[in-house]
């Protein structure tokens, strides 16, 4: 039986707000937990997801001396070299990892030269979204999750134009609201040039106090009284701040601490949750047009 694989954006403008963290979480666990094949694609020039895997998997000295260089989601977005030469989407074995270690977990690394790449031809961004559809990615995976660039950007655009949904990580800060009008700008002006049907799946908070401080809450009421914010939703679960985590004792995976496993699992089975009302909606659309016709 195909899957139904959908593709999931993890996307802020702001940085630090544990977006990383948060995709590997959720993946992780729909992987080693739910027993769900998942692939994340690292779009972040950071590379924290890459990083984290090769780190899961015991391939730190193998990314290092070897994917890096030849095997990364660099080889995606490549140009053709004359004007003659047709374009080409790489096969599959040319750009995804798979793990022995890791059966459920696949990935396309990211490396920190993408910020070293010529972006000026602006049609190539639409080569992730083929990348997936020439190979039926979404027959392969259960999910698909993207680790996006915390700016805005080209690879901003192929990851956005390549999903289905996207979820917002957010710290409560004073600067979180501009962090999600910009993204909504992105958003809004893709949809309008691209036709797209993207979906918000919501925010959801991420490094809380245990507490909520007199201050952290009044910034919290502002942000949600927005109604660019009240548009996306907020989950009502979210993650606080865990230090092992934080420092990354045995990683960054939040399934290897006792405390963020717990929070992990709510999120996760909100997410679920969530993903299952929108399909039901979007079924409820499709046969209401269908009756119309």
């Amino acid at each position: 039986m195909s899957k139904d694989g959908k593709v999931i954006s993890f996307i802020n403008m702001k940085g630090g707000v544990g977006k990383t963290t948060l995709c590997l979480g959720i993946g992780e666990y729909l992987a080693n937990f739910k027993h769900k094949k998942v692939l994340f694609i690292d779009l972040d020039p950071q590379f924290n997801t890459t990083q984290s895997i090769m780190d899961l998997t015991d391939n730190e000295e193998n990314y290092m001396e070897d994917y890096r260089h030849r095997i990364t989601v660099r080889k995606i977005f490549e140009d053709t070299k004359t004007i003659s030469e047709r374009p080409k989407t790489p096969e599959r074995e040319e750009v995804i990892l798979n793990f022995t270690n890791e059966p459920n977990i696949d990935l396309i690394c990211g490396t920190i030269d993408i910020i070293k790449d010529d972006t000026s031809n602006k049609s190539l961004f639409k080569r992730l979204r083929k990348f997936i559809s020439e190979h039926k990615l979404k027959e392969a995976y259960d999910y698909i999750f993207i680790d996006c660039p915390p700016t805005i950007s080209f690879y901003t655009d192929a990851a956005l134009f390549a999903s289905d949904y996207y979820l917002v990580p957010s710290k409560i800060d004073r600067y979180s609201i501009l962090g999600v009008k910009m993204l909504k700008t992105v958003i809004d002006n893709l949809v309008y040039d691209e036709d797209i049907q993207i979906k918000p799946l919501g925010i959801i908070y991420t490094m809380r106090k245990m507490a909520e401080t007199k201050k952290a809450s009044e910034i919290r009421i502002k942000f949600e009284s927005d109604s660019d914010v009240s548009n996306l939703g907020i989950f009502e679960n979210s993650t606080t701040i865990v230090n092992d985590l934080m420092f990354g004792y045995q990683g960054n995976i939040s399934s290897k601490y006792q405390k963020s496993l717990e929070e992990i699992e709510r999120i996760t089975d909100e997410l679920l949750v969530r993903l299952s009302e929108v399909e039901i909606i979007e079924d409820d659309i499709s046969e209401d047009t269908e009756q119309l016709t």
